[in-house]
């Protein structure tokens, strides 16, 4: 480049930023597509366990919208990865830029874009839903219940698309050049053949020319001069010219070999015209794609924080006896009383709500922790313009890819760590079917199920006490109304003896009613054969 003055343009991101771009490009494509291929996998189950019929909840229901477009991510960036990073070395010149590759390049720039997107407003959505859980939870099922989640993960994905699309689509076209290469295959320059690029490029040297010729200056300075030389001759052609000196110039000039058509993505020609068009569009991508979510994300991950902090707070109030630490108990009208404690139900419900937001928390956190860098290099790339772009944005690039990529594909690690329910579902669909006989169901996989929308509870039932708590007698409909529409749900069977529970299929539906008032206390997911010995069996 030539020598000038040292205020043309401002300089962000140093040497080291360079060789950072370098040696991790090297690399990159393979970390990408392990990243991928586990990422595939781990969505792919993520998917398959959450739209299981004993896991259907809203909360899951967004979650698998999100494994939804986090596979299509993974899926279409292994053979972008692939051509342009592992094989770039290995492909010619012209297959490597071919117009269809270029065509795929443009459908990657938008559809990747566009389920990123998708996946940063599922997770909003998912923070407030379980804000509205944690905060209001009184309000949950009728704000948050099944058919308006599936309508907000709908309009998600129809929104961001019509959103998204339009304006990469317009910003970009495929244009057409021509590659000069040396004997080696390395390009030595590229001229512009598609020509709406020759125009615009002509207009450049025209206004370019025009600003000169108005600036009243002395003699050129080299500056000057090498853009004027430039902006005349865009695509210089190696010619030996006569030196005055007696000495020849020792500078070779690499010899052109062989030209070659490619085809890149280039800003379109309503793109080069209208530079507002292309501030607009990063400032779309950089505040509204990625900064106010990660704001938003930010104050609602500590509202949920302190709403788990109240929860346990008020847990430990409700099942703390009042009085003295010694246990005394405080006298009403003469006679000694408690705080009435909830019972075990209930704790063991607000304890896996706790679970859940804490699990929830994790992958809010994630998020932030890749998003927020982003978010701001867009904005400072919308803030400080072309110059932040080429030394610092596209330098990072390749690293805000792996990043992004690894924040969609980690989620299926932290449910199996956080979410005993999705462990439970997972070991049950992916064990092997020999096992069974061999090795029969604990007691803490007989799980609740979600019959017809409604949450049954937990029951860590043995085999004796599911004996004594199940009975001949007919529900009462008018007093257990919602419970009894498990009896309408196939497969159900009504448990009538120990020999019965011990003869069980798997995935069998079971209602078990109460013995004291012969309504349905409980529908049970039962995932396989009980552990029953016959040696005191006994009908009812």
């Amino acid at each position: 480049m030539p020598g000038g003055s040292n205020d043309t343009t401002p300089l962000y991101c140093g040497t080291g930023m360079d060789n950072f771009h370098t040696s991790y490009r090297n690399m990159h494509g393979y970390v990408s597509l392990v990243v991928c291929i586990l990422g595939t996998i781990a969505n792919t189950l993520n998917i398959i366990v959450l739209t299981r019929r004993e896991m259907r909840s809203p909360t899951n229901a967004i979650l698998t919208g999100l494994a939804v477009a986090d596979l299509a991510v993974m899926l279409e960036y292994i053979p972008y990865t692939v051509h342009d990073y592992i094989l770039k070395d290995s492909l010619p010149r012209e297959q490597k830029l071919s117009y269809s590759w270029a065509c795929f390049i443009k459908f990657h720039s938008i559809f990747a874009q566009v389920l990123h997107t998708i996946s940063i407003w599922l997770t909003i959505t998912l923070a407030v839903w379980r804000y509205i859980a944690v905060g209001y939870p009184q309000k949950n099922r009728l704000w948050c219940g099944m058919r308006t989640t599936i309508i907000t993960i709908t309009t998600a994905y129809v929104v961001c698309v019509l959103v998204v699309s339009p304006s990469l689509y317009l910003i970009t076209a495929i244009a057409e050049w021509m590659d000069q290469l040396d004997a080696q295959g390395k390009m030595i320059n590229s001229i512009p053949m598609s020509q709406y690029v020759i125009d615009y490029r002509n207009e450049m040297q025209t206004v370019m020319v025009a600003a000169l010729n108005a600036t009243p200056t002395s003699p050129m300075s080299n500056d000057t001069q090498w853009l004027n030389m430039t902006a005349s001759s865009p695509s210089p052609s190696p010619s030996p010219s006569p030196s005055p000196s007696p000495t020849p110039s020792p500078i070779s000039v690499p010899v052109v070999v062989r030209n070659v058509t490619v085809y890149r993505l280039y800003h379109s020609d309503l793109a080069l015209h209208n530079t507002s068009l292309l501030n607009a569009t990063f400032l779309i991508y950089s505040v509204v794609i990625k900064l106010i979510p990660c704001i938003a994300l930010t104050i609602l991950s500590v509202r949920l924080i302190l709403a788990l902090l109240e929860a346990k707070r008020r847990r430990k109030k409700l099942t703390t006896k009042p009085g003295n630490s010694n246990g005394a108990k405080s006298v009403v009208n003469g006679k000694p009383s408690e705080r009435p404690r909830k019972n075990s139900k209930t704790l063991e419900k607000e304890k896996q709500t706790d679970r859940t937001t804490r699990m929830l928390l994790a992958v809010l956190l994630l998020f932030l922790i890749t998003e927020f860098p982003q978010g701001i290099m867009g904005l400072l790339n919308t803030v400080l313009g072309n110059a932040f772009l080429m030394q610092c944005y596209f330098k990072l690039s390749d690293l805000m890819d792996v990043l992004a990529l690894i924040n969609s594909s980690i989620n299926f690690i932290l449910y199996c760590s956080m979410s005993k329910q999705f462990r439970s579902t997972f070991t049950l669909l992916f064990r092997p079917k020999f096992l069974d006989k061999w090795m029969p169901v604990a007691q803490d996989e007989l799980t609740a199920t979600r019959v017809d929308g409604l949450q049954r509870s937990v029951v860590a039932a043995t085999p004796d006490n599911c004996h004594q708590t199940m009975t001949h007698k007919q529900p009462q409909v008018q007093q257990q109304k919602q419970q009894s529409r498990c009896l309408s749900k196939p497969p159900i069977e009504l448990i009538l003896s120990r020999e019965d529970v011990g003869s069980l299929k798997r995935s069998s539906i079971v209602a078990v009613v109460d013995e004291g008032s012969g309504t349905v206390d409980h529908c049970l997911f039962v995932a396989g054969t009980l552990p029953i010995s016959s040696s005191n069996s006994s009908s009812t």
